[in-house]
């Protein structure tokens, strides 16, 4: 499958301080990619760059076969854009907002009325004053013209803030629609929640460098489970949990709470010989595997 973003030694230095130090990524076509990292990790610098915003120190960028740098009008015909900080122009209608941008992206907005239904925003809405909006509207707007026009790749940064939980569910959805169609999707967030929804592969970023790419699943809950055990009797045998990737076992009375790592299959085997009441198992969230693979990023620079 061809790679519709291609990122290769991108730098960005403002002065002294580089935003972005050598990153290089890929995103192959119908992939949803995760990018995430603290606020001035640097992720919406690359952005930025990735859509001729800022010019790089260095590094080329390359989407959908596109050079950022001598086909600009080409890339964005082809993307679909919201930033973190969407602001709008407060004298204009939210339909005169749309308009504009709609302008920018040459290419018609097919999408626009049936995005506004799905997004509750009505005729009414389109027609008031942008200064008159809540924040989750204004992002509704921005939503819209980010897909209005049916890009191939969308590149999305914190692209749910000011939203209601119906109306992140009905994003969560225009997401998924957009991968079945063989839609790329490229969603850069601190809300890690998020990018363990809705995509399949993440970068972390920590002061402008990748520490770690992967594939989301492979971030998180198969790597540690957080596992509860109830029994209905106690065990005959204290060393009856001595099982090969249990750890951090704490017992009280017959509740019984341990990490686990590896093949549950031999532990699943072990508790049937039990009389268990309730098992819960719960894999590590990204939330987790961020904070470790930072703390081991750190760990590796301070040697």
């Amino acid at each position: 499958m061809a790679d519709a973003i291609e990122v290769e030694g991108l730098v960005k230095r403002y002065r002294l301080k580089s935003a972005v130090d050598d990153v290089s990524l890929s995103v192959a076509e119908g992939e949803a990619f995760g990018y995430v990292g603290p606020n001035g990790a640097g992720k919406t610098t690359t952005i930025r760059c990735m859509l001729g915003l800022v010019q790089p120190t260095a590094g080329t960028i390359r989407i959908l076969g596109h050079d950022v740098a001598t086909d600009l009008r080409a890339v964005l015909a082809e993307v679909g854009h919201l930033p973190g900080e969407f602001g709008l122009w407060p004298q204009l209608t939210g339909a005169e907002c749309l308009d504009y941008l709609g302008a920018l992206q040459h290419r018609p907005p097919v999408r626009r009325r049936e995005l506004c239904d799905r997004l509750e925003l009505s005729q009414t809405d389109l027609r008031r004053q942008v200064r008159l909006y809540s924040r989750g509207m204004k992002q509704k707007i921005g939503i819209i013209q980010a897909f209005q026009h049916d890009p191939r790749v969308l590149v999305l940064d914190e692209p749910t803030e000011g939203l209601d939980p119906v109306m992140k569910e009905q994003f969560v959805g225009l997401l998924a629609e957009h991968r079945q169609t063989g839609g790329t999707i490229f969603l850069s967030s601190h809300i890690l929640s998020e990018v363990e929804e809705t995509t399949e592969r993440v970068a972390v970023l920590k002061a402008g460098r990748i520490v770690r790419t992967g594939a989301t699943a492979d971030l998180t809950g198969e790597r540690v489970r957080q596992c509860t055990l109830v029994l209905k009797q106690p065990l005959d045998d204290a060393a009856a949990l001595d099982i090969e990737g249990v750890s951090h076992l704490e017992s009280d009375g017959l509740r019984h709470r341990f990490e686990f790592r590896g093949d549950m299959e031999p532990l699943m085997r072990r508790l049937g010989t039990f009389a268990v009441q309730e098992f819960l198992s719960e894999p590590e969230h990204l939330a987790e595997t961020f904070f470790e693979i930072y703390r081991d990023a750190g760990e590796e620079r301070a040697r």
